[in-house]
């Protein structure tokens, strides 16, 4: 049995769907509130609990071999809820789900982590530092540990949500604009990790980006070529980012980690490729087509 936590996520969810295809017994960790329709119609078998409750995930465990994890709470938290933070669920939650599983004899152990974890990109975003700590409790747990390691996300980095828009035609470029990253499709990431939950003998750490390299001016140019139009383009100065991912620290960790990885990936390129998606036979979707296929003439 594969336990996955954050199944009613984009990542989780299709996760979930390419396990289902291959035939895997899935059971999904749903929060009591959430709804699972869509989940128990595939067949996916639900254990209502959260993980900051710690008898909910015992429960859950039970007979599970693998657990896939992608939950996290900065999304929850950006669109206004109150009763969650990094702290509760990215940091302390995880606690509680490495423990438990490591209590109830799971063998592997596949946690959803960010690239540049060890990189120095921690030191600037509270939900890295939150991933950072789980790695570091997985690495003394005993289980079978897998951390995959995706660049940004096509689908946050390249859209409205991070400040592109190409309907109101206006763009938001991070610093200077020319470090080159590879942005990663999510349905990429999630047959790749789906594969990793099963195979024979995985890897222990996985980075991975998409095939193409792309700055962030680069990727402004890419929406106006897609539009046939200029963007109005307003950078945010690395001095703004740094100073505001510190004092936002605390106050509003969710949107500091935003400034602090926005920032750290304005010094700092990819040192990943493409290459574990292309060894596991997936064929990466290029940022280029994420933009060309998101735009709306």
């Amino acid at each position: 049995m594969i336990l996955v936590c954050g199944a009613t996520g984009d990542l989780g969810g299709r996760i979930v769907q390419h396990l289902v295809d291959a035939d895997h017994a899935v059971r999904a960790l749903v929060r009591p509130e959430t709804s699972a329709d869509a989940l128990e119609d595939l067949g996916v078998e639900i254990a209502r609990g959260d993980l900051r409750d710690e008898a909910s995930l015992a429960a859950a465990l039970v007979g599970v071999d693998t657990v896939v994890t992608t939950a996290n709470a900065i999304s929850r938290v950006l669109a206004g809820a109150k009763d969650v933070s990094i702290a509760s669920v990215d940091l302390t939650g995880n606690r509680n789900l490495v423990a438990a599983a490591r209590e109830a004899g799971v063998h592997r152990f596949v946690f959803v982590s960010a690239a540049g974890v060890d990189r120095g990109m921690a030191d600037r975003a509270p939900l890295v530092a939150a991933k950072r700590a789980t790695e570091r409790l997985l690495r003394d747990s005993g289980m079978e540990v897998v951390l995959a390691r995706p660049d940004m996300f096509q689908e946050v980095w390249l859209a409205p949500a991070s400040g592109i828009d190409p309907a109101k035609g206006t763009a938001l470029v991070y610093g200077k604009g020319n470090t080159p990253q590879r942005y990663v499709a999510v349905e990429d990431v999630a047959r790749l990790v789906a594969k990793l939950a099963v195979a024979d003998d995985p890897p222990r750490i996985v980075e991975v980006g998409g095939p193409e390299q792309l700055t962030r001016n680069e990727v402004v140019a890419a929406f106006e070529a897609a539009t046939g139009r200029r963007m109005t383009v307003r950078h945010v100065p690395r001095v703004v980012l740094a100073v505001a991912s510190r004092l936002l620290g605390r106050p509003k960790p969710a949107l500091a980690s935003l400034m602090g990885m926005a920032l750290h990936t304005d010094l700092h390129p990819g040192e990943w490729d493409d290459a574990p998606l292309r060894d596991a036979g997936i064929d990466p979707t290029p940022a280029s087509a994420y933009i060309a296929g998101s735009v709306r003439v």
